[in-house]
């Protein structure tokens, strides 16, 4: 929220240095982001009324311009097409500076001299987002009230400084000047001045012969309207204009200028209606059964039954909370208006806004909470401004339907207990201080308690834990002294699954591979890009952040391949990377919340093949106590049909490995050749042995057999590996395959393997007798499984 200083210096008497001033309000709890002056260089403009226009002698495009100072008269030479007569204007005299920081002198135009230069909006650092094109265009042209000769750092608030401050959505009641000001004023223990409102005394009730309200839906808590004719649309005076335009507000005309201004300086959201164009005597506040609306804005928009309307009881002239309709604008032709100061449910305006893809300055202050109480001030403040700016006579009377007057909280506060919640040593009338400061009132109700009656505008105060915050933060987070944590203490401990989750890091680390962290959000586009369907058990989110993160992810692998991409793209030429983390897939169970599934995720690309992220697949199997994984041909379809597998540990399924499906490779921006292994945390700790037992070395040697055997070339190795293994007996150690080989001597369609495989007894060393039964039994069960023959 930007926030005006020459604007807070209405109310609050600050006379500290503004950085200053941004650091106290920081350290009090609103925290300040920014302090900006509006031209910082600008200096010696001063205004001027042109009192006579003529040709320059010597230049088509340039006139010559007679001014008043006010103290004195100059020629200015000029080629602006917007300046006439009897405009005042703003002059950069003999020594000035403009915005950009060009100094300004006396410059001889083509045998004429000009004693300085007119000014334009860019030229004078006013925010150029604000101003039509026209305006931009030309010299900036003054109101014609303007005083001669004065200084334009102090008549266009050049000097302000403009302070965002950054609000948390508990804090709704600093979404104004005014909130603000209660701030500054607890903070620095100043005053603080209060505004006028319209105080007439009123006679009759005329607003009832024009209008009625009725309020149909409990998303409106209240809805007060005042009447008010209209003299003149026009523009709003510059004092009015100058503050819309340093709070980041583009002036308009001096209706909707006002509403603009009351919504800045207290926070309540105003909407002016055009009654003739509203064509019924009654406003009634409904959901419609209407499709569609067109905004202030001129788009059409997309309404359902589920948004909260302004409605004249037949068609909706403005979406509640959010923006007014085209059918009921202020226009020029307009002789009445409906002045609307409402307040709305926050969850409502929110939701609305967010479905029609429409957030505006009214709807982001309802969606943090407005005070019903503050409708009422509203509009007489309006009507205040209307009348003293004299573009409005009112109509007597005003509506205002509230059905359920919201009362005040009051929360009890033991000095005792907050002494010893906060750490601290305060008194009882130092609370009570703090609190007044606050604009909290407080009643003493004995010697430590106190009866703290909470403003309406504080929605955030519920508890006296918020009670005992607010004192802290004036108080001064800075002056809690600093203690040690007194309590008993236990020892702590990871439990295994924790330490498992470290070990399996701590592998993947030393292989060279980097964690990555990742959203747990996806969207239909990327697993689509994956050359898969879509499976039925995804998680869409109800209220996601964007289509980009509208899915629960239910695989890793998608943002395994974004984490590749963004760094091949980074002309990153290889990497290795892996996450553990969860997915998320539906529960077909009624009632069961669904079903989190942690998985470990590997890739790799650059110097890599399949075989080196397989070897490191069977390293951390072997680490985890899993001795022979298979991998079994075959997997999802993103990967490529000939280069995948699935890891089988004594039949239940790991996961997957392979290579990238080229499909994939192009939907995802990839290198050509990308490797990624995913597997099932829960199955991989349930597989493991994590019991480390320590054998002696053998005293014994190995004897060593290879074995080649000739089969058919569609059977996988590791099948041929499973068969050894089991009929090895206990004197089997290990086996590694060396050859594969096709070609000459072999038949078609066949294939070569051979094996080295060694065996060793612990007691004793092992002779023919002992092994050669051992491979008989393994060639006899090669070949009644597989048709194997031994090769010569």
């Amino acid at each position: 929220m930007l926030v005006s200083l020459n604007w807070l210096k209405e109310f609050v008497d600050i006379k500290i240095p503004p950085y200053d001033f941004g650091e106290a309000l920081t350290m009090s709890g609103t925290k300040v982001e920014t302090l900006t002056v509006v031209a910082e260089n600008v200096i010696n403009i001063f205004t001027g009324k042109i009192t006579k226009i003529e040709p320059h002698p010597n230049a088509d495009k340039l006139i010559v311009c007679t001014v008043d100072m006010g103290t004195d008269e100059r020629v200015i030479i000029t080629a602006a097409k917007n300046v006439f007569e009897g405009a005042i204007v703003p002059i950069a005299v003999d020594g000035a500076v403009i915005a950009n920081g060009t100094k300004i002198g006396t410059n001889d135009f083509r045998g004429l001299l000009s004693h300085g230069m007119f000014c334009s909006i860019e030229e004078l650092g006013m925010n150029t987002d604000l101003f039509s094109k026209e305006i931009m265009e030309g010299i900036l042209i003054l109101p014609e009230n303007t005083p001669l000769g004065m200084d334009a750092r102090e008549l266009l608030w050049l000097d302000d400084v403009i302070i965002d401050v950054e609000l948390t959505a508990n804090r709704s009641d600093c979404q104004s000047i005014i909130g603000i000001a209660r701030e500054a004023s607890a903070t620095l223990d100043l005053p603080m001045a209060g505004f006028t409102t319209y105080s007439a005394i009123e006679s009759s009730n005329q607003i009832a012969n024009y209008l009625s309200v009725k309020i149909e839906d409990l998303a409106c808590p209240r809805y007060v309207a005042k009447m008010l004719k209209v003299k003149k649309i026009e523009a709003s005076p510059l004092w009015m204009q100058i503050k819309l335009l340093n709070s980041g507000v583009r002036p308009i005309n001096n209706i909707v200028d006002v509403t603009n201004y009351v919504m800045l300086e207290l926070g309540q959201p105003l909407h002016a209606f055009d009654y003739h164009s509203l064509q019924s005597k009654e406003i009634v506040i409904k959901t419609t059964t209407d499709k569609k609306m067109i905004t202030l804005d001129d788009q059409e928009r997309a309404i359902d039954k589920t948004m909260l309307m302004i409605t004249n009881g037949k068609e909706p002239v403005a979406i509640a909370g959010v923006m007014g309709g085209e059918n009921s604008e202020i226009t020029e032709k307009t002789s009445l208006i409906v002045l609307e100061s409402a307040n709305f449910n926050k969850s409502s305006v929110r939701l609305t806004a967010k479905q029609l893809g429409l957030r505006t300055e009214a709807s982001s202050r309802f969606e943090k909470g407005v005070d019903p109480e503050l409708a009422g001030i509203a509009a007489l403040r309006a009507t205040h401004l209307l009348l003293e700016i004299g573009a409005c006579e009112v109509i007597e009377g005003l509506i205002d339907v509230y059905p359920s007057v919201v009362s005040l909280k009051k929360v009890i506060l033991d000095v005792n207990w907050f002494n010893a919640f906060v750490g601290i040593s305060l008194s009882k009338d130092e609370i009570s201080k703090i609190l007044a400061r606050l604009f909290f009132k407080v009643e003493s109700i004995d010697d430590h308690i106190l009866a703290v009656e909470v403003p309406s505008y504080r929605m955030d105060i519920e508890l006296k834990e918020d009670l005992a915050e607010e004192v802290v933060r004036i108080f001064g987070y800075d002056m809690i002294p600093g203690t040690i944590m007194g309590g008993e203490t236990m020892v702590g401990g990871k439990t295994p699954v924790q330490k498992f989750e470290d070990a399996l890091k701590n592998i993947l680390v030393g292989q060279g591979y980097y964690e990555t962290l990742t959203s747990s959000f996806t969207s239909e586009k990327r697993l689509q890009g994956l050359n898969s369907q879509l499976e039925d058990n995804l998680i869409p989110l109800i209220n996601p952040l964007g289509e980009e993160n509208s899915i629960m992810r239910h695989t890793l692998i998608g943002h395994q391949l974004e984490v590749i991409s963004l760094n091949y793209n980074r002309k990153n030429p290889f990497g290795r990377f892996f996450e553990l983390a969860n997915t998320y897939r539906k529960n077909f169970n009624p009632g069961e919340l669904p079903i989190e599934e942690q998985k470990l995720v590997m890739s790799s690309y650059g110097n890599e093949d399949y075989f080196d992220l397989k070897g490191v697949v069977e390293l951390l199997l072997k680490q985890c106590g899993i001795k022979y994984p298979e991998f079994i041909a075959g997997g999802s379809d993103f990967f490529h049909p000939g280069r995948k597998a699935e890891v089988f540990v004594d039949g239940v399924k790991l996961g997957e490995i392979g290579e990238i499906h080229p499909v994939v490779v192009k939907n995802y921006e990839l290198p050509k050749r990308c490797y990624v292994c995913q597997l099932s945390f829960e199955a991989l700790y349930n597989c493991s042995s994590l019991v480390n037992k320590f054998i002696d070395l053998p005293k014994f040697p190995a004897s060593n057999r290879d074995l080649a055997i000739l089969l058919k070339s569609d059977i996988p190795a590791t099948a041929v590996e499973t068969i050894i293994r089991k009929n090895s007996g206990d004197i089997f150690e290990s086996i590694e395959l060396f050859d594969v080989y096709t070609g000459a001597q072999i038949p078609d369609g066949y294939k070569s393997l051979a094996y080295a495989l060694n065996f060793r007894h612990r007691e004793r060393t092992l002779n023919d007798n002992d092994i050669n039964p051992v491979i008989d039994q393994i060639i006899c069960e090669l070949k009644r499984s597989f048709d194997a023959q031994l090769r010569e």
